[in-house]
This record gives C-alpha cells, structure tokens and sequence, in this order.
C-alpha cells in the first residue's frame, strides 16, 4: 500500500516540473525579446536559419520579434505540452 502511495505524488511533480520549466522558458523569451538580445545564435545557410526565417515563424506564429524565438517556442511547445497533458489526464484518472 505504501508503494502505490509514494509512486502517486511523483508522477504529478513531474508534469508539474515539465510545464513550470515551460513557463520559465518563455519568461526568458519575453525578457530576451524586449531586451533584442538572444542566447540562439542559429548560424547563416543553417537548417535552422531557413526554418526559422519561413512563413510560418515570420508572419503566422509571431509571439515574439524574434524568428529564432518564434521557432524554439513552437519546437519546445511541440514536444512539452503533450508530456504535461498526458500527465495531467493520468494524474486526473487515477485520482478517481
């Protein structure tokens, strides 16, 4: 019984921690952003770069100034979010 009660806590600390490293990034973004300085320096001709400076990140998903920014928001949303979701719905579930 003990096991299945400490096993419990952690599973909603690490979805916690996930998404509360989310909301720190994009505080950095913001900060970045209004101070027009970033610590990305995405190289000339990179993959990066091109993807950076496409449509997508330029003029439909414009959070920030930035393009670069504009980019990590979307790759670290892309891959964070669903981590934080499906912890929250098991964590929801088997509070039940």
């Amino acid at each position: 019984m003990k096991d299945t009660l400490q096993s419990h806590p952690h599973r909603r600390k690490e979805w916690m921690y996930i998404l509360a490293g989310l909301v720190v990034l994009q505080l950095l973004f913001i900060a970045f952003d209004h101070a027009s300085w970033t610590p990305f320096k995405v190289k000339e001709g990179s993959w990066f770069e091109d993807l950076s400076q496409a449509k997508l990140f330029t003029e439909w998903f414009t959070p920030y100034k930035t393009a670069s920014h504009n980019l990590f928001t979307a790759i670290f949303a892309a891959t964070l979010l669903p981590a934080v979701l499906i912890g929250a719905v098991k964590d929801l579930s088997s509070r039940k």
